[in-house]
């Protein structure tokens, strides 16, 4: 990766990452303050509705967003091309799911959806509006502005509007107006930022490559979204909105902020190995990077989210969702499992490996279908096991096509997991014993969770910069290079840090 390219995408992940740690804290209280004015039900209606939604989005889109960030030389007449596109398509989706909403109630029994998805589906006229702005600042890394827009959008619409329509009765309502201001000040900020050319274009020759790429990340797209929201779906179907409100809760806790660290990465990545995506040999350096940092961080965060359970239902949500305490177990073994092989999704995207994801999207759709049904008699933690041996599934499939894209062996792959399981495993044991002790003093369950996570936080730091494993050491150096940890001897802190990257260095020399 040249320099420039790397400093870019260092700075891309400080801003990124920034911007998610605000939202992942608002969105703690936002979810604890909701799930105390409003039912489960309320949660499983919007779920419901969503997912209904999400069936245009893919095709609303047409993968043009994935297909600007992509392509290697971006014309002016593509991003008019690009932006049209998507702003018609936004507004005929929004046509459509206006007309078709009535014939959800065909596959869930549920009536209250229908207003619901109509008012959610302007949604597609939002995204189809804001759609190139926001991709074009995603390819030129400008991630400084964009986490700028999405943190004050963020604030302004859930913390502000949601909390307040809910504190003011407006129920299930309080959901869709808050996630649709969001949307509208995301589309109004990204203009602000980007000011691309709006003006239409007709000529098929700007649309050919865009739409050539983008149809297939689409269809793909699609087929990942049956593939993650077949729970939803099914849950809905057999067991009914209050079942789901359960089940949907429990799985953005943990899903929530895995979603948002590994966004902020993904956002900068996606860029970064479109423009490595002739050079082999650098791509899959940086994908074993890359994929050995994701797991060891997210793999230890989800074992301590598995111990921590109980605290965490009970502050986060309260009392009344105890339900979803051994949902929440499951799901965090088998969340991290499919964010981890991320990176290899985007390897494809980048190189443009298209095919074999399609092939590989719908047999796991075949998995899952058929794990659901001879689990299904297990309720809601038969769905999560589920989906964690789909996950086992999908690694096996990812590790045999980046063997094949990126002639790495299967070895140097399952290494990259090595150190996350490793640290998580410690992680999960300490803080197991700590909450044993915590729990039989009757502790409450704040300072109970509290202490959770400084233990956790504690014993995660110290493998990590204490005891790192030898697949890790190479990258921490890497790290702290591109922090720019050597130009900053000034400071105490500073000093330590070039200390131990000496260290890193002289270890790696003997690994």
């Amino acid at each position: 990766m040249s320099k420039n390219l790397a400093t870019k995408a260092v700075s891309g992940l400080k801003w990124s990452s920034a911007g998610t740690i605000a939202n992942a804290v608002m969105q703690i209280g936002y979810t604890s303050a909701m799930a105390r004015l409003l039912a489960p039900e309320a949660f499983g209606l919007v779920a419901l509705s969503a997912v209904i939604l999400r069936f245009g989005y893919y095709f609303a889109n047409l993968g043009l967003n994935q297909a600007i960030i992509q392509k290697e030389e971006l014309t002016s007449e593509n991003i008019r091309a690009a932006f049209t596109s998507s702003a018609l398509l936004g507004a005929v989706f929004t046509v459509l799911a206006w007309v078709l909403a009535p014939y959800a109630t065909l596959i869930f029994d549920m009536p209250e959806v229908v207003p619901i998805v109509r008012v959610m589906s302007l949604a597609f006229v939002v995204g189809g509006i804001s759609a190139t702005a926001t991709s074009l600042l995603q390819r030129n890394m400008r991630f400084k502005e964009l986490s700028i827009v999405e943190t004050a959008s963020y604030v302004i619409s859930y913390l502000g509007v949601g909390i307040l329509l809910a504190w003011l009765d407006f129920g299930v309502w309080s959901l869709v107006y808050a996630s649709l201001v969001q949307q509208a000040l995301v589309a109004i900020g990204a203009h602000a930022m980007a000011r691309h050319n709006i003006l239409p274009v007709v000529r098929w020759e700007a649309y050919r490559a865009l739409l050539a790429y983008g149809s297939k990340m689409s269809v793909i797209s699609f087929f990942e979204f049956i593939y993650t929201e077949l729970a939803t779906l099914l849950i809905g179907r057999v067991f009914g909105a209050y079942k789901l409100g359960i089940y949907n809760r429990a799985f953005m806790l943990v899903n929530l902020p895995m979603y948002n660290l590994t966004r902020t990465v993904s956002r900068v990545v996606f860029p970064s190995f479109s423009k490595l995506q002739s050079e082999t040999e650098k791509l899959a350096k940086v994908y074993l990077s890359s994929t050995t940092l994701l797991a060891t961080l997210i793999i230890p965060v989800c074992l301590g989210i598995m111990v921590a359970a109980p605290e965490i239902v009970r502050v986060v949500l309260g009392d009344q969702w105890l339900e979803a305490i051994p949902v929440l177990q499951v799901l965090s073994l088998a969340i991290p499992l499919s964010f981890v092989t991320m990176f290899a999704g985007i390897v494809c995207d980048a190189k443009a490996v298209l095919n074999w994801k399609i092939v590989i999207t719908i047999t796991l759709i075949v998995v899952i279908s058929g794990l659901f049904f001879l689990l299904r008699d297990y309720g809601l933690v038969g769905f999560g096991f589920a989906l964690l041996i789909s996950e086992l599934v999908r690694i096996g499939m990812y590790q045999t096509l980046m063997k094949k894209i990126l002639d790495l062996s299967y070895w140097k792959q399952l290494r990259v997991y090595l150190p996350g399981i490793m640290n998580g495993a410690v992680v999960a044991i300490v803080v197991y014993l700590a909450s044993t002790l915590f729990r039989n003093i009757e502790l409450p369950h704040l300072v109970v969770l509290v202490l959770q996570m400084v233990t956790g936080g504690f014993v995660f730091l110290a493998m990590i910069l204490l005891f790192p494993h030898s697949a890790l050491k190479e990258q921490l150096h890497m790290v702290f290079s591109k922090l720019g940890v050597q130009d900053n001897p000034g400071s105490y802190f500073g000093r330590m840090l070039m200390r131990y990257r000496k260290s890193l260095i002289k270890e790696t020399e003997h690994v």
